[in-house]
């Protein structure tokens, strides 16, 4: 059981921003859906904007034929649903990742098996515990907040330390 936590705290990919992964690559190795972590990952924490080539990227996706889905801890269900709506992703707030709720429920929504998901988060014991739990494959991607908080930067240290990544991002 142990050895099983510690390989899923280990993502398959890492990138420094979802705008990097090449999606091309990603569909001819058969996958099929995107999970996709909000706060940190797509956008600043609780804003309703998205950067240019993250919007792009996700209409990319869209259009290649990816199943996506929002799937948040944030803690207020409206924000998500305004984003949700507003880029035609269903999405879910307050999914208690690690926990295996949101990820389930996304399955569940797109039909598709685990194998054919990639869940994309910036947080290891959350995102990628939890998904790597599911057998999903993962990938990590750098926070898009320009400067952490001390304590935040901390957090994200340590998390990368216990999943054996370097800690230089």
């Amino acid at each position: 059981m142990l050895l099983k936590l510690l390989g899923c705290l280990q993502p398959d990919f890492e990138v420094d921003a979802v705008e990097q992964i090449d999606l091309q690559a990603w569909w001819q190795a058969g996958l099929r859906g995107l999970i996709l972590d909000v706060d940190d990952t797509l956008t600043l924490k609780n804003s309703p904007r998205l950067a240019p080539a993250v919007q792009d990227w996700l209409l990319q996706a869209q259009a290649i034929g990816f199943q996506c889905f929002l799937v948040s801890n944030n803690r207020y269900p409206e924000h998500i649903a305004v984003l949700s709506e507003r880029l035609a992703i269903p999405g879910i707030a307050q999914a208690g990742k690690p926990r295996s709720r949101g990820f389930v429920w996304a399955m569940q929504k797109s039909g598709l098996a685990p194998e054919q998901f990639v869940a994309i988060g910036d947080r290891v014991l959350t995102d990628i515990l939890g998904a790597g739990f599911l057998g999903l494959k993962t990938c990590l991607v750098a926070p898009v907040t320009p400067k952490l908080s001390a304590a935040k930067q901390i957090l994200y240290n340590f998390e990368k330390r216990l999943a054996g990544l370097p800690k230089n991002r």
